[in-house]
């Protein structure tokens, strides 16, 4: 999917089974065919998945797997 790139926030956080959260949430706006003008979205990076180094407002192509969380990121 590509998206434009709007913002990146870091995150980290124990979840209540104890285990430690890390990554980054990446807010983005992309065309949807049910919505007039532009859709914007938070994705979650897990550590390991590396954001391409690019600014706000860049395309970046957001690449999913079978169970609909971002595996891949490009810069477009």
């Amino acid at each position: 999917m590509l998206a434009k790139l709007l913002g990146v926030a870091k995150v980290k956080f124990t979840n209540p089974s104890g285990e430690e959260i890390k990554g980054k949430t990446v807010y983005c706006a992309f065309k949807d065919e049910n919505v007039d003008g532009l859709k914007t979205e938070k994705f979650f990076l897990k550590e390991g998945i590396e954001l391409p180094e690019c600014k706000l407002n860049d395309n970046i192509e957001l690449l999913f797997n079978m169970r609909g969380k971002v595996e891949m990121v490009r810069k477009s």
